[in-house]
């Protein structure tokens, strides 16, 4: 018995873990942390390419029994300052973070029919557990853009995703795009304007630009095949070529 009890004790932990978080929104990226390729040696592997655009899922809970999603809006920023820290307690500090910009960039709502309703008979079809970026769910229909998906997440730039519930309840989270396509997620709430308080333990660098590697190559430093001629646009000019039309002096036929 007392080994059996000791086994429900991680259960238990699961389970106020889940209470805690009911009536809110988690934001979660598909990246591998224990992932150590460089993000160089992956823009030199695919010779140039774009690195693939980000993809953020958001885990959405209930607190309320047969609270259902009405809508969500994603709102992109193109930067942000902390110009204020709260101390919530022992451990953890609030940030007021003020972002730049605001435009709303995805946008559906629920897709309710004539004698159709969010919550009740049939309602359980709207309280989905997770949304993916970019992909409208069944039973819910776009907003914005007006057709189309939405643009794909931007390395450095910042989000606040809005869910808002059938119950009237509605949760944010704002979310910076790091260069390797991870995110950094905080729970927030509106303040005036465009700001935002964000819990808990903002990271010092959240503010900071996001350096992107370079996956473009310049093909004007390398070094042609023996079967491929020099790049002429790095060749002097021919002396022996007479100088462009347009730049040639003007000369007086009644000159001595």
């Amino acid at each position: 018995m007392r080994e059996r009890r000791w086994l429900w004790l991680p259960v238990a932990l699961l389970l106020s873990m889940a209470l805690a978080t009911a009536g809110c929104s988690q934001i979660k990226a598909w990246w591998n942390p224990d992932d150590s390729t460089d993000l160089d040696d992956a823009a030199n592997a695919n010779e140039g390419e774009p690195l693939p655009p980000p993809v953020a899922n958001v885990a959405i809970s209930y607190r309320r029994p047969g609270d259902a999603l009405s809508r969500a809006t994603v709102i992109k920023f193109f930067g942000a300052e902390v110009i204020a820290n709260h101390q919530r307690d022992s451990s953890r500090t609030e940030s007021v973070v003020r972002f730049d910009g605001g435009v709303p960039i995805w946008e559906f709502k629920a897709d309710e029919g004539t004698f159709g309703s969010l919550t009740g008979v049939g309602g359980s079809k709207y309280s989905l557990k997770s949304i993916e970026y970019s992909k409208v769910p069944s039973h819910f229909t776009q907003v914005l853009p007006e057709e189309g998906p939405p643009e794909p997440l931007d390395r450095g730039a910042y989000y606040v995703f809005q869910i808002e519930r059938a119950s009237g309840s509605t949760s944010y989270q704002a979310v910076k795009v790091l260069a390797d396509g991870s995110l950094q997620a905080y729970n927030a709430q509106p303040r005036a304007g465009s700001s935002y308080l964000l819990c808990c333990n903002v990271t010092s660098d959240f503010p900071e630009p996001v350096i992107l590697p370079d996956t473009t190559q310049d093909a004007g430093t390398a070094n042609p095949t023996p079967d491929e001629s020099p790049d002429q646009s790095s060749a002097p000019p021919d002396q022996s070529a007479p100088p462009p039309e347009e730049s040639a002096p003007m000369v007086d036929p009644t000159a001595p």
